[in-house]
């Protein structure tokens, strides 16, 4: 697979809502549109995972607005207004339904959208995604690992509050900074991986969010829950897939999910953190697949990671071994 090349079937912008949105399309068939997370772009999803997911559908991957192409306005970076920029997009390429694959914010994203737009989805699966009004804070000193993190940080050179709230924007923020450059290539495979390494979109990704957080109202907008409450969560009636990283910060998001909505699956990968489907794309395209097979939408007949999970129950979800 590493010498295959994938033409992009359709590229272009999409305009409305005061916004230019940025996409990509790839494959034929029934389809299924990728949202990417906070400080990423759409060049966040591995080439095996395009390229898998292209042979059975079409793919949609697109750039939030303020991030990747799309442009920048100066205010509407909530979920309500990121779920209008979707249905403009999916209105311009002529979609009318659709499985929403979102990563972190994306799957947030999708989430809000469904509930609005029920009608114009299939199904959803959010990749180690954080619901704020079922995990209002982040806080280090929650994490498992904190003595271990905060350590590897200080090595760094960077401090962080044990009680900071918001911890994974502290540190997105800190270090797209232009002096962490060299710091963020160490961070490959590792959990404290960002995306601004050269792999995940480098120092223009690192500059943008920049931008974002100081000229726009994306600080104040991106932390807001909105509609997303627990009583809302449950009346969703779309069948939703939750993929984790077993060393995540987001596992109250993730049991929040399950208690909510009923008709929901998870995975849980164990050893891996909030970026797996970047670092471990073979990983995640087993499982989405599985997923997209087992709603009808698309897929193998026989499900790719069937061999793969196992201990299905519905307090943890099945565990997909590596």
């Amino acid at each position: 697979m590493g010498k295959e090349r994938m033409k992009t079937q359709r590229s272009g912008r999409a305009e409305g809502n005061g916004v230019t949105i940025s996409y990509r399309c790839f494959g034929t068939g029934r389809d299924v549109v990728l949202i990417h997370g906070f400080a990423a772009n759409s060049a966040f999803w591995n080439i095996r995972i395009l390229l898998t997911l292209a042979r059975h559908c079409r793919v949609t991957a697109y750039d939030l607005r303020g991030h990747g192409y799309s442009s920048m306005p100066a205010t509407g970076y909530t979920p309500t207004h990121m779920a209008a920029d979707l249905d403009m997009l999916l209105d311009h390429l002529g979609i009318e339904r659709a499985h929403l694959v979102g990563h972190s914010f994306g799957g947030t994203v999708a989430l809000q959208y469904g509930l609005l737009h029920p009608e114009r989805v299939r199904g959803i699966t959010m990749a180690d995604s954080r619901v704020r009004s079922l995990q209002p804070t982040q806080r280090p000193r929650d994490w498992a690992n904190w003595p271990e993190a905060r350590e590897n940080l200080r090595q760094m050179g960077i401090e962080i509050d044990a009680d900071e709230k918001e911890a994974g924007l502290f540190l997105l923020e800190q270090l797209a900074r232009p002096q962490w450059l060299e710091q963020r290539e160490k961070l490959k495979g590792t959990q404290l991986f960002v995306p601004f390494c050269r792999k995940g979109g480098g120092r223009r990704s690192a500059e943008r969010w920049t931008r974002l957080l100081n000229t726009t109202s994306a600080r104040q907008d991106l932390v807001r829950a909105e509609g997303l409450t627990p009583e809302t969560i449950a009346t969703l009636d779309l069948p939703v897939l939750g993929v984790y990283g077993e060393k995540t910060r987001l596992l109250p998001s993730l049991r929040g999910l399950q208690e909510l909505i009923p008709d929901f699956r998870s995975v849980l990968v164990p050893g891996r953190g909030h970026f797996f489907p970047l670092t471990d794309p073979d990983l995640f395209i087993r499982v989405l697949l599985d997923f997209l097979a087992e709603t009808g939408w698309c897929g193998d007949d026989e499900p790719v990671a069937a061999r793969s999970v196992s201990g299905v129950d519905r307090e943890t979800g099945p565990v997909l071994q590596p």
